[in-house]
This record gives C-alpha cells, structure tokens and sequence, in this order.
C-alpha cells in the first residue's frame, strides 16, 4: 500500500482523494495539537501524489514553505515518516482517504474504519496477521497513547449499559 517511489501511502496516487474533514476544528483534542489547515492542505496533496514544487504551484507559497508545512505536522503529530502521520490524521478524524476504481468500486477510509482494521489487526484469534505485525500495531498505539481510545466506543457503550440498568 505505501509506494516508495511517490511517496505516498496510496498505491495509485492519480485513483486517491484525500480530503480535509471540516470538523475537525471543533474537536477539543485537535485543538490541543495546533495543527493548522495550511499543513492539511499540504499533506493531502503530499498523499494525493503531488511532489513539493507542484504542491507549491499549487497553493501559490514558496517551495521552502511547503518543506515548512510538512516538517512542522510531523513534529505536531510527533511522526516519523507519512505513514505514521496519515495513520494519526485518520485517527483524530482530520482526513479521509477515498480511494475509486471502476464504477463498481468506491472506498472510503476514515476514523471509523481504521479503527475497524486496527481492532482486527489485534485480534489474537485472526490468523491473517503475524504477531510481529500485531506487536508493532501495538506499540505505535501506545507510543502514540491511543490505545486506550481505541476502544472508547465500548467502555461507553458498556457505561450506557449501566446506567440503563440503574
């Protein structure tokens, strides 16, 4: 899925929209990172398979300006490469990823959804995923301290539950 050469997480770059979720801005947690929506516009063209001097003609900025951008989501998100900063940004629901093929074919990438994989990525009882796979999903959630909110869906629902006995 990550094509080295285009640098981009997507395999067919030209079939991939990436786009900015607009409310993002209001989540309290988002807020906390700074990240700005200048340095979204530039990932999703970064990802969309643009390279730094067309993303700069793009947006009409300086090519150093871009480098700016790029550099300083990575330290917001304390990312070390795009696939760690795309896995973030999807997790705090500042982007999606649409991916379209043939007519028939339509895919949408977003917090709900990673979260589903990341959960099945887990998964002991799957045995599609290595645990030397399974270990490194692990440790980034944990490096990243999202691990636990992972999960924050069934600890309300499991709240909800209580108090409707109560």
């Amino acid at each position: 899925m990550f094509d080295r050469k285009n640098e981009s997480p997507i395999s067919d770059a030209k079939d991939a929209k990436v786009s900015i979720n607009p409310s993002y801005e209001w989540d309290e947690n988002v807020k906390a990172l700074n990240v700005s929506h200048r340095e979204l516009e530039v990932f999703a063209l970064l990802v969309d398979g643009h390279d730094n001097k067309e993303i700069a003609q793009i947006l009409g900025i300086q090519y150093q300006s871009v480098k700016n951008h790029i550099s300083s989501l990575y330290k917001k998100l304390k990312a070390k490469n795009m696939a760690q900063a795309m896995k973030l940004l999807l997790f705090g629901n500042f982007i999606k990823v649409e991916v379209v093929g043939e007519d028939w074919m339509k895919f949408e990438f977003d917090k709900k959804k990673w979260i589903m994989h990341t959960k099945w990525l887990l998964d002991p009882s799957n045995p599609r995923v290595t645990e030397r796979e399974r270990n490194e999903t692990k440790k980034f959630l944990l490096d990243f301290g999202l691990y636990g909110k992972l999960y924050d869906d069934r600890l309300e629902e499991l709240r909800q539950s209580e108090n409707d006995e109560t």
